[in-house]
Parts: structure tokens; sequence; C-alpha cells
């Protein structure tokens, strides 16, 4: 535990365009720590609901999933689902691949996500959405709705070039959409630490991001998939000082946030 909250609503994007950086295990992470502190409530903007499956929580079960909320079929509260670990999920499946081609039409459609969310805002401290791997209107409804943006990024020289793309998204977002909109910072994920490899690119991350906070890197392991298969929050899923510690660091800086 981190202390007493303040009980100010934050809402964070978790986003990066490229697929396979470890955004979903991130979120579930954040956000399983992140119910221990306060109410808090997950968002499974993905199509592939990893989110949701990563939760143990089966979408197709429910009658209401985040598509039937960000297309206006149902209010929030109605379709939000309770897990295990005291978090709260809008959860996901297949379906929500609709939902851009059903939102293009809409003069709000940049807006979708943010008024679905109002009507729960009251009850949550914090509200984490998870991005598909792409920029297209799904991502651009998190960014909408969100105060932060967290950017996991993989620790790989590639990622870098992609990474550059999404800040220029963001500006554009910003000036248009969300002027709000705040980076939170960049979380290097499947860290080999003792590499070369690895140390160059956290150098140049911080060399190159000059004003973007890098977290410290969370490391490659084996844990992470095991935990999603099992349906379980990293911390929930094993003691492992080293994969948890980062995550309880991105914690820490979102709690010092809130109470500022």
């Amino acid at each position: 535990m981190f202390g007493r909250r303040a009980g100010r609503l934050m809402i964070i994007a978790i986003a990066n365009q490229k697929g396979g950086v470890a955004k979903t295990t991130s979120t579930i992470a954040l956000a399983g720590l992140l119910a221990e502190e306060g109410p808090c409530l997950a968002v499974d903007l993905d199509p592939q609901g990893n989110l949701s499956t990563g939760l143990g929580v089966d979408a197709s079960s429910l009658p209401y999933t985040t598509y039937d909320v960000i297309t206006a079929k149902v209010g929030i509260t109605e379709a939000i689902a309770p897990t295990r670990f005291g978090l709260s999920l809008l959860a996901t499946d297949i379906s929500l691949v609709k939902a851009e081609k059903d939102l293009l039409s809409q003069p709000d459609r940049f807006y979708a996500l943010k008024s679905a969310l109002q009507p729960a805002k009251s009850q949550f401290e914090q509200i984490l959405i998870d991005c598909p791997p792409s920029l297209g209107l799904l991502t651009l409804n998190a960014l909408s709705a969100a105060d932060w943006l967290l950017i996991p990024v993989q620790c790989q020289f590639f990622a870098i070039k992609g990474l550059e793309g999404l800040l220029e998204t963001i500006d554009s977002v910003k000036s248009r959409l969300n002027p709000n909109l705040r980076v939170l910072g960049v979380l290097p994920t499947m860290a080999e630490t003792n590499t070369v490899i690895t140390q160059d690119v956290l150098k140049l991350l911080r060399s190159q991001l000059e004003g973007v906070r890098v977290f410290d890197p969370v490391p490659k392991s084996v844990r992470f998939p095991e935990s999603n298969m099992a349906g379980e929050p990293i911390h929930v899923f094993t003691r492992e000082w080293r994969v948890v510690q980062p995550y309880r660091e991105v914690v820490r800086e979102l709690l010092m946030l809130e109470e500022a």
C-alpha cells in the first residue's frame, strides 16, 4: 500500500501503435496494484480482448461489452463487471471491431468514449484504458478522454522510430482534441538489462526524449505470460521483486501526481 488517496479521478491511457510491447500486460499490472489503493476501472479498448482474458474474465459470457458502451447502446454502469481482485472491468470481445465503422458517421466520434465514461467517474479514482496497437479511431477516443498517457516501449532499436510517430500524434491530439493530455512517461519493457543493446536503447531513450520521463525498465520474464494465462495481475501471481517493482514505481508516480 502507498498511503492515503486524495480521491481525484485520473484517466490514464496505455498506448503504443506497435503491438507486442507489453501494453496489455502493463495495464493489468498497474490496474491490479491501483485497485489495492482505491476504486479502479480497467477499460479494454482492444478488440483482441486480451485485457479481459488476462484478468480472468470471459467477455462472451457478459451481457454487455465495450462495444455496447462506446456506441451508446447501453450505459457504462450496466456493463462494468467485477473481477476477483477488487478491480472493475469494462470487458471487450471481437465485436469492438465494428465500433470504428459505427462511429465514423457520428459528429462526436472522437469523444464517444469520453462521454461514455462520464456516468462512472464518481465511482472510481483511477480509470486505465488499454488501447489497440494502432493510431485509429479507438485510440484517438482514448487519448481524447485521458488525462495522462503511458507509453510502453520494447527495448529494441526499431521501437524508437515508432515512438517518434506516436509523439507526433500526441501533439496533434493536444492541439485538436484534448489540450489537457499529458505524457506520464515511457515505460521500457521486456528489458534484458545485462545486454549491451538494452543499455544502448535506454540511453537513447533518455537522451532523445527531452522532458519525458523514462521509467525504470520492466525485465523480460516468463512470469508475465504465465500470469496472463493464470488470469492474475503480476503482483498476485508472483512475489518476485524485480518484475513487480517497476510497476510499483509507476503507481507511486501516479499517486504523487494525484495528490499534487
